[in-house]
């Protein structure tokens, strides 16, 4: 029994000390402007599959992006994200790799250039936040267990 509370106490510190790095990480990843981003579509793949994700630096201008990279930016109310193939003037033109089509972004849709892409990372995130009740349940007990004195 000894043993068994010794290994669940290693395993709540281990997953207390992962969750406060990962939200240190966070804070500071949004503080010098790294918005996340999960590609919903083929349109880029294989360059970038379905469901990666991606890390978007929103510092980035749209003056200097340049062509061949990968831009995120609005399309209507949806973020998409395609490769720059042309620049005209204070514009961009982006296309879509799978079927070759164009869309011109201006200064005001440009969200940010891609830095980081990750394969099928954002599949799981879809799924743990599909079930965000489960995630909050097993953080509460975490918290609870973690207050009782030994």
């Amino acid at each position: 029994m000894n043993r068994l509370k010794t290994t669940l106490t290693n395993m709540h510190i281990v997953l207390c000390s992962l969750l406060i790095v990962l939200g240190m990480l966070s804070m500071i990843a949004i503080s010098v402007g790294i918005k996340p981003f999960i590609m919903v579509s083929e349109s880029m793949s294989p360059e970038v599959p379905k469901n990666s994700f991606v890390l978007i630096d929103t510092h980035a201008r749209i003056d200097d992006v340049e062509e061949g990279q990968n831009v995120a930016y609005l399309l209507g109310k949806f973020e998409a994200m395609h490769k720059v193939v042309a620049k005209r003037e204070d514009k961009i033109v982006v296309r879509s790799l799978v079927d070759g089509q164009e869309t011109i972004v201006g200064r005001d849709m440009f969200l940010g250039k891609e830095i980081l892409t990750i394969p099928s990372l954002g599949e799981w995130i879809y799924k743990i936040l599909k079930h965000t009740w489960i995630v909050i349940v097993v953080a509460v007990g975490f918290i609870v267990w973690g207050c009782i004195p030994e």
